[in-house]
This record gives C-alpha cells, structure tokens and sequence, in this order.
C-alpha cells in the first residue's frame, strides 16, 4: 500500500492528524531537504504531532515517511511522461512502441489501484459468492474482457451471463430478483443501455457492482459496490482504448481472484472435475 492510500484510508487521525496527512502529501517531492522540525513548521503541528502521525500510518518514523513520499512523487513524475491516448507517433520504432506500451501499462495500473478500494472489492467478492447467477451488463470493446469474466465464473460453478445484445440484457434484467448479482460495466457511464437497465435492476432489488470511472461512479450513485478504474484516456481523442481495456482488464480479475480466494476448495473442486470434458483432445 503506498503512502497516499495509507494516508486516505488510516483510522483513528484526528482533524489535526488528517490535515497534516493532505499537507505531506502537498508537499510531495518538497519534503526531500526537510528536517522534522521544518516540517511540522510547514505543517503548522508539533514535533510530537509528526511521531504520533507517522506511528498511527505503521512508519517508523519521520525518515520513513520522506521515503514514502518522494517515492510517491517520483512515481507519479513518470507516470506523467507517458501519453496515455497517442503513446507512439509515426516516427516510433518497435522497440519504442514496446517500451511506451509498458509505460501505459504501468501508469494505468499504478493510478487503479489507487482508486480501487480493497473493501469494495471484497464486499463486490462477497456479493459474487452468494448470488444465485452473476449477470454483466456493458457492450463495445467491454464485452470481450466481461466475456473472458463470464467464462471464468463458470469455470469456478458460478451461473454467469453476459450477453451483447441490448435486448437480451434488458429481458436479463426484467427476470432478475435479489438472488442475481448484476455487474454493469461502463468506462464513461455514458453507456445507451444503462438508461434503461438499471432502472429495471433497481426496480427488481438486484445488488449492482459498477466498474467505471470516478465519473461513472458519481452519475449513478446508490448501486451496492463501486470499483473504480484510472480516468485519464480521453472518450474521443485517442488512438484506441488502450488505457481502459487494461484497467477493466485489471478489476475483473483482482475481483475473480478476490471471489476464488473466498471459497476456494469449492472452486478448484468444480475446476478440477470439469477438466475431463473441457480439456483439449489428446492431452491427459
């Protein structure tokens, strides 16, 4: 866990403690030349204030907080060289292509596990293991990693659907009750379909787990569980989907792993009984 979630998500500070936690992290790459003394001037907090602060993160020490956050300031410095929607031009080489690919990859990973809360996934995971059925909602270039998602549920014995036709989807929804679990997939929540869907869900009582962007998050609020992904790829001003296909890539399996984990005997029972009829011919 980096320092900013440490910082984001710690119990117990109080006002004083969590107003020093957004003055460290405003201070990022600056902290660097800093005694303890001139920082808690900065901070406007006492020497003691900053030991007590470090402690309740699980630092050691004031040191131990720099380090944290110069490499946290230097960590977002690079990812910041990267172009998430043009990461290569006309003039690129393969070997620049490769090197550029890996940067927005890691920039796109880095920046959602930040936004992805632990305690969302695993409420999303405990949602998953109760359901009856786990239907996913989205369309375009989404349906191909929820399809794979689909594909996995069964192959653990959970009932899954995931259907690319509007139609199928809303008659989905109509014959859904609180036994489903829906997955609504949408980067932008702009999605035509959810206009009608999840009016239905809702009507229906059906839990909803929305992977999108904070965005996505803030246009329909009230669903069961939010897990979000990074939000810097422009909607029209890119190459391609680079950026997103690798963040909804990287929810859906940290939520598959996060929901074997929970019952994992029962899942690699089921795996290991299907392999004699879905293996490939001629292997043993």
């Amino acid at each position: 866990m980096d320092i900013k979630r440490k910082i984001t998500e710690a119990q117990g500070l109080t006002p004083t403690e969590q107003q020093l936690g957004i003055s460290a992290l405003a201070m990022g790459e600056d902290i660097r030349g800093l005694s303890i003394k001139e920082f808690a001037a900065r901070a406007n907090v006492s020497v003691a204030s900053v030991h007590r602060f470090c402690k309740k993160l699980g630092l050691e020490g004031f040191k131990d907080l720099k380090v944290e956050l110069i490499r946290l300031a230097t960590e977002a410095g690079n990812r910041r060289d990267v172009d998430i929607n043009f990461p290569f031009d006309a003039t690129s080489t393969p070997a620049q292509v490769m090197e550029r690919m890996e940067g927005l990859y890691q920039t796109t990973l880095a920046e959602t596990q930040e936004l992805l809360g632990p305690a969302q996934l695993d409420h999303a995971a405990k949602l998953i293991a109760k359901a009856r059925q786990v239907d996913i909602y989205t369309g375009s270039h989404n349906l191909y990693p929820a399809g794979m998602f689909r594909d996995r549920l069964l192959s653990s014995g959970k009932s899954a659907t995931c259907y690319s036709s509007t139609e199928a989807q809303v008659r989905t929804a109509l014959a859904s009750d609180s036994g489903n679990v829906a997955i609504v997939i949408s980067y932008s929540g702009l999605a035509p379909n959810l206009k009608e869907i999840l009016p239905i869900l809702s009507s229906r009582h059906v839990p909803v787990i929305v992977i999108g962007t904070p965005y996505c998050a803030r246009l329909h609020p009230g669903f069961a569980a939010y897990l979000t992904v990074s939000d810097h790829e422009s909607m029209t001003h890119r190459i391609t989907q680079f950026a997103s296909h690798i963040a909804v890539q990287y929810v859906l399996d940290s939520l598959y792993s996060s929901y074997f984990a929970k019952d994992y005997a029962r899942c690699s029972e089921f795996l290991e009984r299907s392999f004699p009829y879905t293996r490939l011919p001629g292997l043993k």
